[in-house]
């Protein structure tokens, strides 16, 4: 079965083997020059410059580091590379021979490994696959047969069905890799692809990296002290140091680079940790000598020496064991017309999908939170337990109407009207909490979205009428109050409890009950003329909005990035 995936890219499935390739018609080769970016300091009009002029080559088929002490901006060239930094960057970025977009045709892994950990490997691939590629595109037997031949290749068979929780550093980082190659991409970008692995792990990673390269990929990944026989792995290194590139070549030159400087290396010792001693500092400044020496073209990576692993002809395959009762087909698909990401509110749906279940298997979370909703529930009930027929502790169940079950333990009128518009006007308020936190997590950033949305949390109580009554308010404070939702919940759920109601009994060891009467308590706490299709109106109106506007402001972020 043969499909085409992306522009001039070709997966191409046969039923008699257990060996991922790919044929790629161009070479996506990154080249940038005169590369400079410069960031605000602590002073206005201050600007610090990270990266200085730097230039360089990372070519198709080759396995590049990119290294350097902290500080020196590795992982600031690749944000760069891939566009997530672009703000402050001047100089020329050309990707492929014809150039284009980068962030199309490329995937960056960032350290840390992010998964569900209560999705087996599996599920975690067939979600991906499921949120690339619609279904028209790729249908469900077609995107199991390139799950299955990804896992093979990065040996995961065995684990697909381990829960991601369970995975070790190695298979992580492995599943990470297999999550990004379902859409086949030109570049991979890792940073610290080795980081927190042992020595065999590490190896088989960058075994696999370098496979991956082989098959005419441009692999560049930042890595910290790679060991002798990894360092060797590397098609190419590039070092930086102070913002300059101050090496940039094959990693078999390294010591005869160094020699020419002056600075020797020690037998029996590791050259990549050589060289960065060299480049910290350790023996001299020799940034400024390195910065030119490494200008020299006899240092350069020679293009016409890659493995000879490396082919762009018919032979590469994607191959997967063969499926009993099936035989060879053989289909082709126009990339550009077939090739598609399903619609926003199919991935919303699934997403959502992958939200409730998330939530069904970690039980562990989610028997607490049940049982502590339960728990704190019975005890304020019981706590103001005849609060609904008491005439001596009306004002008292305005710090308790909260759940349904304090609805019941209060000896509310169990009426079904009342019940439903209790709870329909409690889950309208939590969704308008929810998409005002929301709406504040898309414009800042997570320390100062706390902030604020605590000052919107205590503003919103003040005005609500539930700290201070809107009889107690005066006129600018009651304009002000419309500005809170909680407010109109508050009136809803006001009315849901005493609108049209009886009087209630006063306890026969209490002289006089102020509250007796519903439109007494109504009338002082200034909500005797609450309209509920209204305020809930208003209610679904405020949640509208908030939705909205967050949508508006991730969509434009996720423009910009792109």
């Amino acid at each position: 079965m043969k499909l085409k995936i992306l522009d001039k890219m070709e997966f191409e499935f046969q039923e008699n083997g257990s060996m991922l390739k790919n044929n790629m018609g161009q070479d996506y080769d990154i080249e940038f020059r005169d590369l400079f970016y410069r960031v605000k300091g602590q002073r206005q009009k201050e600007q610090k410059t990270v990266l200085k002029g730097i230039s360089g080559t990372f070519r198709a088929g080759e396995l590049t580091a990119i290294m350097g002490p902290s500080g020196a901006g590795k992982s600031t060239l690749m944000n760069i590379l891939t566009g997530f930094s672009a703000e402050g960057v001047e100089g020329s970025i050309k990707f492929g021979n014809n150039g284009g977009n980068m962030r199309k045709k490329c995937c960056y892994i960032t350290q840390d490994d992010h998964f569900y950990n209560f999705f087996s490997v599996e599920e975690s691939m067939m979600l991906a696959a499921s949120l690339k590629i619609s279904d028209k595109s790729m249908n469900i037997r077609e995107k199991k047969l390139l799950i299955e031949s990804i896992l093979e290749s990065l040996k995961l068979k065995t684990t697909k069905s381990n829960r991601c929780g369970s995975l070790s550093g190695g298979q992580k980082k492995r599943l990470s890799i297999a999550l990004e190659l379902i859409h086949n991409p030109a570049v991979l970008l890792l940073d610290e692809p080795t980081t927190g692995l042992d020595s065999s792990t590490t190896s088989d990673t960058m075994q696999l990296l370098q496979g991956l390269a082989n098959e005419g990929r441009s692999i560049i990944c930042t890595i910290h002290q790679p060991s002798t026989h990894v360092y060797e792995m590397f098609n190419q290194v590039y070092v930086l140091s102070q913002g300059y590139c101050v090496y940039q070549g094959s990693p078999h030159k390294t010591v005869d680079f160094l020699a020419t400087v002056g600075l020797h290396c020690p037998p029996y010792h590791n050259p990549a940790d050589f060289l960065l001693e060299c480049v910290n500092g350790d023996y001299g400044d020799f940034v400024d000598v390195l910065k030119e020496e490494s200008q020299k073209a006899e240092w350069y990576y020679n293009n016409n020496n890659k493995s000879n692993m490396r082919t762009l002809e018919a032979g590469n395959e994607i191959q997967v064991p063969k499926m009993s009762g099936t035989s060879e087909v053989s289909v082709t698909f126009d990339a550009t017309k077939h090739i598609y990401p399903p619609p926003e509110w199919m991935r919303l749906w699934m997403l959502v999908g992958r939200c409730h279940v998330q939530i069904l298997r970690n039980w562990t979370t989610t028997h607490l939170k049940l049982l502590l909703h339960i728990v704190c529930a019975v005890l304020v009930g019981f706590l103001y337990g005849d609060s609904g027929s008491n005439a001596n502790k009306q004002l008292i169940i305005f710090s308790s109407i909260y759940s349904i079950i304090i609805y019941i333990l209060t000896d509310q009128y169990m009426e079904f009207d009342r019940i439903v518009k209790f709870i329909l006007t409690c889950m309208v308020v939590t969704l308008c909490a929810e998409g005002m936190g929301m709406l504040v997590a898309t414009i800042l950033s997570p320390v100062n979205g706390v902030f604020v949305i605590s000052i919107i949390t205590c503003f919103t109580l003040i005005y609500s009428g539930f700290l201070i009554y809107l009889t107690h308010m005066s006129a600018p404070m009651r304009l002000i109050s419309y500005l809170s939702p909680i407010r109109f919940g508050m009136e809803n759920l006001t009315s849901s409890v005493f609108l049209n109601r009886a009087d209630v009994q006063c306890p026969s060891n209490v002289i006089y009950c102020h509250f007796k009467s519903a439109k007494t308590l109504l009338k002082f706490v200034g909500m005797e003329s609450i309209n509920y299709g209204l305020n809930l109106l208003i209610l679904f109106l405020n949640l509208a909005v908030y939705k909205i506007i967050a949508y508006i402001t991730l969509k434009r972020k996720v423009n910009q990035a792109n």
